[in-house]
């Protein structure tokens, strides 16, 4: 079978590599700089490009930030998905939500977290990226939410929507404190992280 796809393209390929390059670089200088602190320099320097091959991939620094949240966004329907599946729901949340915290997170990058929010505040278009990346995590999850209550897994006299909103704004809460307070690693958080959950989520904990 003849694959023309653009992915088989050893041109297409070449230019994805170089764009995972300078992001890659970029969320390493912004974690140890912060994002108004680091110039494009900086980036070239950790990349080892040349200011003009990097800014035929991105034009500004600000291409750079809503790239970096566009490629976290488009990978999270995917790691949510088999969600949908689970037999235990709140058990597949909880194990989601450590293979995000415990797994997928390197200490370096940690201080990123809140320079994006930060930058979301500051910056519409990365604020618009965040709240589409908000918007269909949100959906998924609500939707695990509401399949949990149908299986009588979890309270059904939540608000699913606002069940989801705390359950991120906690996940969120565990990231800040992992980077204000160092010692605090996050496996040693998930036992309590899971205890919440589970009471938060429990069939007939807010009757």
């Amino acid at each position: 079978m003849n694959d023309l796809s653009p992915l088989r393209d050893p041109r297409a390929q070449r230019h994805e590599e170089q764009r995972r390059r300078i992001l890659d670089a970029a969320i390493v200088c912004f974690a140890r700089g912060g994002f108004h602190a680091t110039g494009m320099q900086a980036v070239c320097a950790e990349a080892g490009m040349s200011p003009g091959a990097l800014y035929r991939y991105f034009p500004s620094k600000d291409a750079i930030i809503e790239a970096i949240v566009e490629r976290d966004r488009a990978d999270i329907p995917q790691l949510l998905s088999p969600l949908l599946e689970a037999d235990d729901v709140v058990g597949a949340l909880i194990e989601s939500a450590r293979a995000f915290l415990v797994g997928n997170l390197r200490p370096d990058s940690l201080p990123l977290f809140p320079e994006l929010y930060a930058e979301a505040v500051r910056n519409p278009a990365v604020a618009e990226i965040f709240g589409r990346c908000d918007d269909e995590v949100g959906e998924i999850v609500v939707r695990v939410i509401e399949r949990g209550m149908a299986l009588g897994q979890i309270d059904a006299s939540l608000d699913a929507r606002e069940a989801v909103r705390f359950l991120m704004a906690l996940t969120d809460g565990v990231l800040m404190r992992i980077l204000l307070e160092p010692a605090a690693e996050i496996e040693g958080l998930m036992p309590m992280y899971e205890r919440s959950v589970r009471r938060f989520l429990a069939p007939g904990a807010s009757s």
